[in-house]
């Protein structure tokens, strides 16, 4: 969960994870639980930039700027459901 503050170009947030949902969604997706974190937290920083994730479109954009971050990470490509 994102609570985004920011009122500028300066990141204010807050990103709330819950560990027995990832690790759940981890395994779903065939990902360790360090690498759905990583998913996660990006997933929260791109709410506080401005991506969204309500209709199919967003959902898809979102999908794809997660994997382009992961990558940052080494993290294995994102099996999205």
């Amino acid at each position: 969960m994102t609570f985004d503050y920011s009122e500028s170009k300066k990141i204010e947030a807050e990103i709330y994870l819950c560990y027995s949902v990832i690790k759940k969604n981890a395994k779903e997706n065939n990902q360790s639980i360090e690498n759905e974190i990583v998913r996660v937290m990006i997933h929260g920083v791109l709410h506080c930039i401005g991506y969204n994730d309500k209709v199919d479109n967003e959902k898809i954009l979102m999908n794809e700027k997660e994997d382009l971050f992961l990558k940052m990470f080494h993290v294995k490509h994102y099996n999205h459901v």
